[in-house]
């Protein structure tokens, strides 16, 4: 059989004589195309099964299709079907929605340029990394924190948590100073985790802004506020007060009783590896920020390193003491927190090391540490945002920096 090129009519081919097929023949032709064009269905799957299956298919597509919907339109509060469900895996801050900490009215950071204005730095010197979303026990769990093994059991959590609050409340007393967070990515198990931004985060899940006390709030009993240790030294040593009367037990003055700016006030630097790297890099954090130097800087760390950063960090960067205000926060002795074991620690392992090498260039034991807490090797960037300060971020020494090399000698 074949078809006629003109006319698609089949006809027959008997000896080179073409034949036109009769009425009975083309039916059977047309049924035979028809099978050959039909789309075909494995004989496994019934023909209700095929149904079943291009149901489902379509169900999940208009389900998909309202889910999608229901998100675009989410209210300001991150509602909507998939922030609800992103909300309560919460990825960092436990279960629940009264964990989504940051919502639509918290305050951007430099509103109304509250923080480019700026002449006064306020540094917490980060001591650890987050590792759980648990952050509501941030101030008590070392579980919440990546630790040491020598900060275990030492209040380590309880101290973070104070220094935190500490500076918050210095910060809103002073509309014209910059808090700023310091810690690099110090834990390689942990990932690119910064101390800087782990303690922003604590701040901002426990609500800390406003001058929250986490530890007032709690009924732990009147014996710890006599053992919770804050000492401010403002100035010289000569002007240490070091009874901790100037605040209350964790750390600060009085909770603030208007609307407070810190958060928008506050940032991070995350390259520092020590703590003269804490002091050095916050303060051309502080030249990134507002354009210029500060003229006071206030230190918030524990206790025992008051000496470090007066008689050794300050010198060494040739910062001005009547400039520098220390304070010093410590947990209370019932956290595990033993003071003359830590003074202890701070005399062999920092102070005399530092002596020996201001800069941290030389001796083995500062070079070692800054090895292991930067796994990441990351390179500040601080000679090319803060080229003023470039003789002082190259200087090694050991001995001191001349004061006309560093930009605040001027001011």
């Amino acid at each position: 059989l074949s078809y006629n090129a003109i006319g698609r009519r089949p006809r027959t081919h008997t000896h080179g004589i073409y034949m036109p097929l009769k009425p009975a023949h083309r039916r059977v032709m047309r049924r035979q195309h028809r099978r050959n064009n039909r789309i075909l269905i494995p004989s496994s799957i019934s023909s209700k099964s095929f149904w079943g299956i291009a149901g489902f298919v379509a169900i999940t597509i208009i389900w998909l299709t309202v889910v999608v919907g229901m998100s675009s339109r989410s209210n300001e509060d991150g509602g909507g079907v998939v922030g609800r469900m992103i909300r309560r895996s919460n990825l960092r801050g436990g279960k629940g929605e009264d964990m989504v900490w940051v919502h639509a009215d918290s305050q951007p950071f430099n509103d109304q340029s509250v923080a480019t204005q700026a002449t006064h730095l306020i540094v917490v010197a980060g001591h650890s990394v987050l590792i759980s979303g648990d952050l509501a026990n941030a101030g008590r769990s070392d579980s919440v924190w990546y630790l040491y093994d020598y900060q275990r059991n030492r209040g380590l959590p309880r101290a973070i948590v104070s220094h935190v609050q500490a500076a918050i409340r210095i910060a809103a007393d002073d509309e014209r100073s910059l808090l700023v967070f310091s810690g690099g990515e110090t834990r390689a198990s942990t990932g690119p985790e910064s101390e800087g931004g782990s303690y922003f985060r604590v701040a901002d899940a426990l609500d800390l802004w406003d001058g929250r006390d986490v530890f007032a709030e709690e009924e732990d009993g009147g014996d710890d506020n006599d053992a919770r240790g804050l000492e401010r030294t403002a100035g010289t040593t000569s002007d240490a007060g070091g009874d901790g009367d100037e605040a209350n037990g964790d750390g600060g003055a009085t909770t603030p009783s208007r609307r407070s700016t810190v958060r928008a006030r506050t940032v991070t630097e995350e390259y520092a590896t020590d703590s003269f790297e804490n002091l050095l890099f916050s303060i051309c954090r502080f030249r990134e920020i507002t354009g210029s130097y500060p003229r006071k800087i206030s230190m918030v760390s524990f206790s025992f390193k008051r000496l470090r950063f007066e008689t050794l960090h300050a010198e060494a960067l040739r910062w001005p003491l009547d400039r520098f205000d220390y304070v010093g926060v410590d947990p209370p002795a019932s956290t595990g927190f033993d003071l003359e074991e830590s003074s202890k620690g701070e005399r062999n392992n920092s102070l005399q090391p530092f002596r020996e090498d201001p800069y941290g260039c030389h001796t083995e034991i500062l070079q070692r540490k800054r090895r292991e807490r930067n796994p990441f090797a990351r390179k500040a960037p601080y000679e090319l945002t803060c080229p003023e300060m470039r003789d002082l971020l190259l200087w090694c020494g050991p001995e001191l920096i001349p004061e006309g090399n560093v930009p605040w000698s001027k001011m």
